[in-house]
């Protein structure tokens, strides 16, 4: 499995807890912090990606992280790189945060959550993973592109070039022809 699918999927499981989700805690922060590869330095990132690779519970994680990823779940203030949240409303009918995150191309993502700062995290990872989704279209259209160029399109018959000599190009530049 390439790394880019391995990152989607974990992207895509925080996102299924953080719809699920009653309200923030520590255990969520981490599941963040772990899929954007935002924990704090390139040690605690490989010892986080040694715990999830051994098979620890995301409970267990939380305990030893303690204090250590940003509460992206529990604050306001704690928005992932890149977030940019143009909405926030609550529904009495749902029970439920919507949260709108407009990219920076435009696009718009909503979401829904119990709070609303799960609604806040989701919208901005949904629009985050879009994107990531976007520029690998888009990279792999242009590697595409690069190793297979289209081809020189070869000359008709009734192209042709035809310069004049430039011997004297001041006195001549009124009579040169350049035919195409």
């Amino acid at each position: 499995m390439s790394d880019n699918k391995r990152k989607d999927g974990i992207i895509r499981r925080v996102m299924s807890a953080l719809e699920t989700a009653p309200r923030g805690s520590q255990e969520l922060d981490c599941m963040i912090s772990y899929a954007l590869e935002l924990a704090r330095g390139e040690f605690d990132q490989v010892m986080m990606e040694l715990l999830v690779n051994e098979g620890f519970s995301w409970n267990v994680i939380s305990e030893i992280w303690e204090g250590k990823v940003a509460p992206y779940t529990q604050s306001l203030d704690s928005g992932i790189e890149g977030e940019n949240i143009a909405f926030v409303m609550r529904s009495d009918k749902r029970a439920q945060w919507a949260a709108v995150h407009k990219a920076a191309d435009g696009e718009e993502y909503v979401a829904w959550a119990r709070t609303e700062i799960l609604a806040r995290r989701l919208a901005a990872l949904n629009g985050l993973l879009a994107q990531m989704a976007k520029r690998k279209s888009e990279n792999s259209a242009l590697e595409k592109e690069r190793a297979d160029p289209a081809p020189e399109e070869a000359p008709r018959e009734n192209d042709h070039l035809r310069m004049v000599s430039t011997a004297g190009a001041a006195r001549d530049a009124e009579s040169w022809n350049v035919l195409f």
